[in-house]
């Protein structure tokens, strides 16, 4: 009988458990997490057993590793198609602050490799130049974001380092998306909103412009720094995983969890009213800038010991109606209704008394969050006018202002 392969998942440098390749998926808490009554890496993987399996298992890994187009990929690349196989090729750095490494080997001291903004434009444009991915000596192991054109980088003063194997990265670094026609210059699309939605305070993550690169910048929110120079990884976890949902049913229209059901694990896990607030701002200013694709798993819950739970800052804010071929449905139904030209004032109220809102309450909220677009529009595109070096970008930012400004007139006009 074949061993049973196996992962060591690891918490900074505590051993936490170990993930076994099993058919369902098993994982095994250490035994001094239980002893000493240590946090869980999940509230669905509560203490009080040591071992979980099935599903739950299955949808909380899965949801680490990388969405579709980019999987595909990986599994050419390492001829592996298992939740597992993919862990134990590009496990070192996930979302959150678990670390997958194959069973035995230890976490090692971060290490880095300087590179330069002129060199990381160079490999975005040719395909066949790759950065150093942070290979171990059996060539099959590197960091989860060096598989991909969208890669995760550290920052220092002095420019870009790329992380070797495991070591964490304080970025993200996401370029023009390539291969889906009528799509264009979507790193300035993506930093224009995530920057108006930071000027409503709605709580972004921070992002830049990188113009060498022509890519947005986004600083993750999952990583800080310590006085000392380290870096700390954060436990944050989607709402795919905390409902138990793989990522290929992250849309409501799927089967994955709806605006109510999001609403619903937000409360449960304890999350404060001002952060339900943001998620009912976060639905409206999706709305009204054209982000149709803001599904259940761009929404993250930080768990901090000491700090409580709290709702994570949004990322991934791009306007998608701005595409003629992207689809024109939003990713939730807003009281019944998923095509945002048919929500009007009824879908509203409907949407409120599901999320357990007063009516009048949301429609403030509502009605605050377009006023407030735009009052700040004009601002956040002057001031990217600025770093757009290219004509497209530049034409894409005018593009942008007037669909916004129009998609929330319109939508005030509709609602009011």
């Amino acid at each position: 009988m074949a061993e049973v392969r196996k992962l060591d998942v690891f918490r900074e440098d505590e051993l936490v458990g170990v993930l076994n390749d099993e058919t369902p998926l098993r994982f095994i808490y250490a035994e001094p997490v239980l002893r000493q009554g240590k946090e869980p890496i999940s509230p669905a993987f509560g203490l009080g057993q040591a071992e979980y399996a099935g599903e739950v298992v299955e949808a909380f890994f899965e949801n680490l590793l990388p969405e579709a187009g980019i999987r595909e990929l990986l599994k050419l690349k390492y001829q592996v198609s298992s939740t597992f196989g993919l862990l134990m090729a590009i496990g070192g750095d996930t979302a959150g602050n678990l670390t997958l490494l194959p069973h035995g080997k230890l976490p090692e001291a971060p290490q880095y490799e300087k590179i330069s903004w002129e060199e990381i434009a160079e490999s975005f444009r040719d395909p066949n130049k790759i950065l150093p991915s942070g290979k171990t000596e059996d060539g099959i192991r590197i960091s989860l974001a060096g598989a991909q054109k969208k890669i995760s980088i550290l920052v220092r003063p002095d420019g870009p380092y790329q992380p070797l194997d495991s070591s964490p990265s304080t970025y993200i670094l996401k370029p023009d998306i390539k291969g889906i026609d009528g799509v264009w210059s979507s790193a300035i699309n993506e930093t224009f909103v995530m920057k108006l939605a930071s000027s409503l305070k709605l709580g972004v993550a921070e992002v830049e412009y990188q113009p060498i690169v022509r890519a947005c910048l986004v600083k993750r929110y999952d990583r800080i720094t310590n006085n000392d120079g380290s870096i700390k990884r954060l436990n944050q976890l989607d709402l795919c995983q905390l409902d138990g949902k793989l990522s290929t049913v992250k849309y409501e229209a799927d089967g994955g969890p709806s605006l109510a059901r999001c609403c619903q694990l937000l409360r449960d896990n304890g999350v404060p009213a001002s952060d339900m607030k943001r998620l009912v701002q976060w639905v409206f200013f999706n709305l009204f800038v054209g982000n149709n694709d803001s599904h259940a798993k761009n929404l993250s819950i930080y768990f901090l010991p000491g700090e409580g739970v709290k709702l994570t800052p949004f990322y991934d804010l791009l306007s998608t109606s701005m595409y003629p071929g992207l689809s024109r449905k939003f990713a939730f139904k807003i009281g019944g209704e998923n095509l945002p030209a048919e929500i009007r004032s009824n879908q509203v109220m409907e949407m409120a008394k599901e999320l357990n809102f007063k009516p009048t309450y949301v429609m403030k909220i509502a009605e605050k969050i377009a006023d407030d677009i735009l009052i700040n529009i004009d601002d956040i595109t002057a001031k990217l006018m600025l770093v757009a070096n290219v004509g497209s970008d530049r034409t894409l930012l005018e593009r942008l202002n007037a669909h916004i400004k129009s998609n929330t007139v319109k939508f005030q006009k509709r609602i009011s």
